[in-house]
């Protein structure tokens, strides 16, 4: 499986995550595999982990970067996008940030309305703006 196709699948396991924030992530990436015939794999299975893991960290990222936005305004789906790439650019440091926002972007245009892509880059600039995420990408 490619890593863009890694990034829709736990895409799809935050989103259900928005409406069912009482499972565990491996219920939800269970679900995932049975619900949707997808397969296992370890990046999906980490990354779910750690973004639900991080959530509070990751949130308050998102917060700081998304000025005069309230985390409740923000769609499910760029909510999703954001948490993801945050978890990225926050805990993986052999993806560079800039692939993660990369990423972020592309999965905003496909499945998120046709604006969404500016707000999710807007943000995920910020973001790496941020102390924390400049401190993990330079290792």
């Amino acid at each position: 499986m490619s890593r863009r196709e890694a990034r829709e699948a736990i895409l799809s396991v935050l989103f259900s995550y928005g409406y069912t924030p009482e499972k565990s992530a491996e219920e939800l990436e269970s679900e995932r595999v049975r619900d949707f015939g997808g397969r296992e794999d370890p990046y999906i299975t980490e990354a779910t982990a750690g973004v639900l893991e991080h959530l509070s960290e990751i949130d308050a990222l998102i917060g700081a970067s998304a000025v005069g936005w309230t985390l409740s305004r923000i769609s499910r789906v760029s909510l999703s996008i954001l948490r993801l790439a945050c978890f990225e650019m926050l805990f993986r440091p052999e993806i560079p940030p800039l692939v993660s926002l990369d990423e972020a972007v592309e999965l905003a245009k496909t499945y998120d309305d046709d604006n969404a892509y500016a707000f999710v880059n807007g943000v995920l600039n910020r973001a790496m703006q941020s102390e924390e995420v400049r401190r993990v990408a330079r290792g």
